[in-house]
Parts: structure tokens; sequence; C-alpha cells
């Protein structure tokens, strides 16, 4: 082979290698998996560009993924992130792992749900809600706030995921920010107080009230519908509807693309491919059940669209963003006080229970009648 043959085959080689990086894009998704393949499925189909996606876990979720992003910030691996939360979109944007890219779908979103320069764009919403048992309770007997859930009245009857990941650390988040410090500290003191039932994530929540075990979770709106399709006997509540109320926690997905990407033209449609108003009425008809945020879009009765029952909460989730990574701090050092604090009770009670039965074995030796005379 002459040398002019050669340097051909080398610049076809680097041409097809060039395009094979143009067709593929490499995703973090911390939605549920079985709420997201199916789009990233969608997407391969129509646009031939393949998904190398990447799933987190119920127990770590959203906060491991965030943890692979800021390991990977000197050499980045990840396109775009579809996070299932907005608090930890607002933290990557505040260390500088993202990059702006305001896309032609975003134009129709609220402003309150995207970050005004593009850093991320939120779609396709849940919201926080009460999910009750309709056989273990009846609706009068229901909370309507949240405030309520502290009450002593519903002790032992509720069931919540850690705050520690996902949308319940957001949650929690959103509360610091819009209550203060103070209040948000005596209504975690009360719940830790009430015996809830502090479980792994939002699904266990739905399930262990779907079965009977408490009558009472809070939980996002997905994991409730996901048990109703499945025949158990549960509902949904948006709490603090009432005048003046706080209003219920909406949360969007977040979608974003990484700073450094390696495929950022396929990022980019994926990003547009996400926004857009039919993959928000998949969500919606989906198990997902979600809220879109794109106008005019249908949606199944069982979906109730922002401003038509549903009133949202108002934050600022820039505000929840920069505080959250402190407050995931503060609440696992919270947590872990408590549960060793339990763990100190149960060891108490244990030595207790040695000592008792000790004194027993000394008082039966001492009363017990010796031998040796027949008398």
């Amino acid at each position: 082979m002459n040398s002019r043959a050669f340097c051909y085959l080398i610049l076809m080689s680097a041409a097809a290698s060039q395009a094979c990086g143009q067709g593929e894009v490499v995703a973090y998704i911390s939605h549920d998996e079985e709420h997201s393949r199916q789009i990233m499925e969608l997407f391969e189909k129509e646009t031939g560009i393949e998904v190398r996606d990447t799933y987190d876990t119920e127990d770590t979720k959203t906060v491991g993924l965030v943890k692979r992003i800021v390991g990977e910030r000197k050499s980045p691996v990840c396109d775009v992130f579809w996070n299932n939360e907005c608090g930890q979109s607002e933290r990557l944007r505040e260390e500088g792992l993202l990059q702006p890219y305001i896309s032609p779908m975003a134009r129709t979103i609220e402003a309150r749900f995207k970050d005004p320069e593009g850093y991320w764009t939120g779609f396709a919403a849940r919201s926080r809600v009460l999910v009750w048992n309709t056989e273990k309770a009846k609706e009068d007997e229901l909370p309507r706030t949240l405030e309520d859930l502290a009450a002593p009245r519903f002790k032992g009857l509720l069931a919540i995921a850690r705050p520690l990941t996902g949308t319940t650390l957001t949650h929690f988040a959103a509360l610091y920010v819009v209550w203060g410090e103070e209040k948000a500290d005596a209504w975690l003191d009360g719940l830790l107080a009430n015996d809830v039932r502090w479980l792994s994530g939002n699904g266990p929540v739905a399930q262990e009230v779907a079965e009977g075990v408490v009558p009472f979770g809070l939980t996002d709106t997905d994991d409730v519908n996901g048990r109703r399709l499945d025949g158990y006997p549960i509902q949904a509540v948006y709490l603090d509807q009432g005048d003046g109320g706080l209003g219920s926690f909406v949360i969007p997905n977040a979608v974003m693309i990484l700073k450094g990407a390696p495929h950022l033209s396929a990022a980019k449609k994926l990003v547009d491919f996400l926004l857009s108003p039919r993959v928000e009425k998949l969500l919606a008809e989906g198990r997902a059940a979600q809220i879109p945020l794109q106008p005019g879009v249908e949606v199944p009765a069982h979906v109730t669209p922002l401003g038509d029952g549903l009133r949202p909460m108002s934050v600022d989730f820039g505000k929840v963003g920069e505080t959250i990574a402190a407050r995931h701090a503060d609440l696992e050092a919270r947590f872990e006080k408590a549960r060793g604090g339990a763990e100190t009770g149960v060891l108490g009670l244990v030595w207790a229970m040695l000592a008792l039965g000790l004194a027993v074995v000394f008082v039966w030796f001492a009363v017990k009648p010796r031998g040796g005379s027949s008398g």
C-alpha cells in the first residue's frame, strides 16, 4: 500500500470515528428507570442516536449521580443529566459543572420552572402528596397540611422517606427556605417524636401505605399512581390547598447539559426531545402520571394540571439549590443522632432486663431453703 492510500484510509477512519461520536449521547438519569427508559428508546428509534444511559438507585436517588458528576469534573463523561428534581441541579450550576443551553422548546415553560440563563430546564413535574389507604382511614380523618403530620394524633401512623436523597431532600430543603430555620426545625422535631416510619425512598412509602402497614404517607404523585394502577386501595391528597395555605410542593424533572459534554450536538437534540409536549404527554399518560409544564398538553383524568385543583408552593429553587448540600449534611447528622439515641434506648432496655434477671436470681438464691438437716 502506497503512502497516499494509507493517508486516505487514516482520514476515512477519523471521519467514521467522528461520525460515531456524534451518533451517541451519554445520559445520567435519576428519574425512575421504569418511566424513563421507554423515552430513551423512543429517542434512539427516531434519531438513530444511541443513548448510553446510567440510572440512579432508589437508596441514592439523585445524590448518587450528582456525586458521580462532581467526581468526573476533570474528565467529563456525561452529556445530559435528567434529574428527577431541581435542587441538585442548582447545586451543579453553582459548582460550575453545567453549560447553558436555551432550547427552543423551553420558551413556553414558565420562568419559575427553569434557570433564567438556561443552565437547566424543568419539565414533567410531580407533586408531593399525602397518600392514604382508604381501607385503613376515613376521609374526615385525613391531615390537610404538612404541619398536621407532626400532631400527636398521627403518632405511629405515617411513613416518609428519609430526607437525605431525591425529592424528599429537596422538599425538606425547600421548607427550610420558605418556613425558616426555627419553624422547620420544630416541625422536624415533631415528626421525630411522632414515631414516623423513615424508609429508604418514596416507592417504599407508597407500598407500605398500599399494604396497610400504616394508613398515611408523604410521597410523590408518580409513586401513588403506580400502586393505584396495581389495584391497591389508595388515594392522593394535595396538602395545604386552603386559602392562605402553603401550597403543594411541585417538583419538575430538570434536564441539563454538562460542562465539557463530549457529544454536545447529540446532547442538545436529547434536551429538545425531552422538553417537547409529546414527551410530556407520554409521561402524563404513563405510570409516572406526570404534570406537564408545557401549555395545552392533554392529560388523563387522574392527573391534576397546575392551576386546576392544584396550587403549587411558591419557592425559589435557586435558594434551595444554594443550601441543599449544607442542608443534606445537617439532616444526615440529625438523623444519625436520632438513630443513635434509639439504639442507646434499646441498649438501655437490654441492660435493664439483664439487671432485673440478675436481681431475680439473687433473690431466689437468698430465700431458697438450705439443704443438709432433715430436721
